[in-house]
């Protein structure tokens, strides 16, 4: 069922269909390097370098371990809804940023409850992967949601935040091992995550997701 937003139809199943595409692929990518352990013969990786990635057309910056691949589509059968893509694999790590493009004005603005919910539980069948909390926190000073997620077989660990701003959705999501959605590298990730234009965060998000 649509999501009704001030007199606008936000379909659900247009948020459904962009998730899936894009993190059906970012499971795939991290089951691989989940079951491909390296063996004792193969020398540690070297420490991914942090830099500062900024997208000026999409309107953000974060901080990831290496250059990230872009793409960019319509999602099928929502056109003009626009998914952008941004990915960096790291080992047995993956951190992505979406953008949800809308048309000027048919973003939900602001996103309710419900809406975060269908995202994030979106999110969690693509992956296959199962809730473990979700709830309101605050990402780059902007109110959003956050869930943590783990797959059936305890190997990969999700920490997904979602971020409206005017005409277009944020979510960032990083997977790894186990413990990954509460250990440094994801926290970084998601604490250096800025609107461009605005200053760089100061603090990680503010209020922990509910249970």
């Amino acid at each position: 069922m649509p999501i009704l937003v001030q007199g606008t139809k936000g379909p659900s199943m247009s948020i459904r269909s962009a998730i899936l595409s894009s993190l059906l692929l970012m499971a795939a990518i991290s089951l691989a390097f989940a079951e491909d352990q390296p063996t004792t013969t193969t020398p540690p990786p070297e420490e991914p370098q942090w830099t500062e990635f900024q997208s000026p057309e999409r309107g953000f910056a974060v901080s990831f371990p290496g250059t990230p691949k872009v793409t960019s589509a319509p999602v099928e059968g929502q056109n003009p809804l626009l998914q952008h893509d941004f990915q960096v694999n790291v080992g047995e790590d993956v951190y992505t940023v979406v953008v949800f493009e809308y048309p000027a004005g048919k973003a939900p603005n602001p996103p309710d409850t419900d809406f975060y919910v269908k995202l994030v539980n979106a999110y969690a069948k693509g992956s296959e992967s199962r809730l473990r909390k979700r709830g309101p926190a605050t990402i780059a000073g902007h109110s959003g949601f956050e869930a943590i997620a783990d797959d059936g077989k305890g190997k990969l660990n999700h920490l997904v935040d979602v971020v409206p701003a005017g005409d277009r959705i944020y979510m960032l999501a990083t997977a790894g091992p186990k413990n990954h959605a509460t250990g440094d590298d994801a926290e970084r990730f998601r604490d250096s995550f800025r609107l461009l234009g605005e200053p760089p965060p100061s603090q990680s998000a503010a209020d922990p997701p509910a249970q």
